[in-house]
C-alpha cells in the first residue's frame, strides 16, 4: 500500500467556490482516492496530526482542528492528461 501523501492549500480562491471565506477553510489535495467519506476523514485526520496539529473527529463530516469545529467537504478537479485529483476542503464552522 502506498503511503498516502497530501498537499496542503490554506486560503486558495481560485479553487473553491467564493462562498467560502478564504481565511476560514484549508484545502488538502489528495495523492490517492478515498471512495467513502469515513476514509476520506481518517486520510485528512492522519495528515494534520502528522504536521503536529491537534485533530479529532466528530463525525463522518465534522472534525475538531486545534480546539475549532470544521465541516468537511469534497471536490474532484478534473484534469486534462491526468487523472482527477481530489481535494478535502475543510470550512470553520460556528
Amino acid at each position: 500500500m502506498r503511503n498516502n501523501t497530501i498537499r496542503k492549500q490554506k486560503g486558495r480562491d481560485d479553487d473553491v467556490s467564493p462562498f467560502f471565506n478564504s481565511n476560514k477553510k484549508i484545502v488538502i489535495e489528495l495523492d490517492e482516492r478515498h471512495f467513502d467519506k469515513n476514509s476520506l476523514m481518517h486520510a485528512v485526520i492522519q495528515h494534520l496530526k502528522s504536521e503536529g496539529k491537534q485533530c479529532e473527529m466528530i463525525d463522518v463530516n465534522t472534525l475538531l482542528l486545534d480546539g475549532k469545529k470544521y465541516h468537511l467537504y469534497e471536490t474532484n478537479v478534473a484534469a486534462t492528461y491526468c487523472p482527477p485529483v481530489q481535494r478535502a476542503i475543510l470550512v470553520e464552522s460556528d
